[in-house]
């Protein structure tokens, strides 16, 4: 039984060892001299939308989903006048982004790429003690947030491995910006469930969500930009600069 799990083990090391070219069969290619390059990697970029989603590239690799995303924990703490924990954290609609810009760096391997997300749910269990407008807001429970034309600003750049003769590609960890223009939240069980307070609580979120989305912003951006690093990575693993980016 270890002798067979033994050479199973070894049959995907090999499938996916560096050496070995595994550019996912849902991948085409663009090349570096196309006039129209951004074009076509946007076009690239939609036409396998759904396999990123479903983090299936055709062969069998392992891959993270884009849609829905779950994060076990997001922990914001401030200090005794803020702390928030978002537990089992669920997000839908990341991948129904619009691509609003592509800009390469190709002599230095860059890639800055704008998109507009439409809608994205997100839901998840809430720990929270803040200061809220001059209110002290507490509470254990559910929440929900829906983000409306959330703009996503990914800064992307990859590197060479010379390997045998061979250059392979690996992205570096992506840094990513967010903006949400739009955004309401409902959290239950606010007060310990009193139905006015955690009403009033609410709206007062609402009428001004910035002041919780700016606290939540940067632990979203983080745990997002790994996922879209690990995607990025996935799609490439073991495959050649002078593949992915012909003459």
């Amino acid at each position: 039984m270890k002798s067979k799990l033994l050479t199973v083990l070894t049959l995907v090391v090999l499938h996916f060892h560096p050496g070995k070219s595994t550019l996912a069969p849902v991948l085409s290619v663009c090349s570096r001299n196309d006039p129209n390059f951004e074009k076509c990697v946007m076009e690239v970029v939609y036409r396998i939308r759904k396999n990123v989603a479903d983090g299936d590239y055709g062969d069998g690799r392992p891959a993270p989903k884009l849609d829905p995303m779950n994060f076990d924990l997001m922990k914001i703490d401030r200090g005794p006048t803020f702390h928030l924990n978002l537990i089992n954290v669920t997000i839908q609609g990341a991948s129904d982004f619009n691509i609003k810009k592509i800009r390469d760096n190709l002599p230095e391997r860059k890639f800055v790429i704008t998109t507009v997300i439409p809608v994205m749910n997100i839901n998840g269990k809430y720990d929270m003690n803040m200061n809220i407008l001059l209110m002290q807001v507490a509470g254990t429970g559910d929440f929900h947030l829906q983000l409306n034309d959330t703009v996503a600003n990914l800064k992307m750049e990859y590197k060479v491995t010379p390997q045998d003769g061979k250059n392979f590609v690996r992205f570096e960890p992506v840094e990513l910006k967010l903006r949400f223009p739009k955004a309401k939240f409902h959290l239950t069980n606010l007060f310990g469930g009193d139905p006015q307070l955690g009403e009033f609580a609410n709206r007062a979120i609402n009428e001004n969500p910035s002041i919780l989305l700016d606290e939540v912003k940067p632990a979203f951006e983080k745990n997002l930009a790994r996922v879209f690093t690990d995607i990025s990575n996935s799609v490439v693993v073991g495959a050649e600069e002078s593949e992915l980016l012909p003459p």
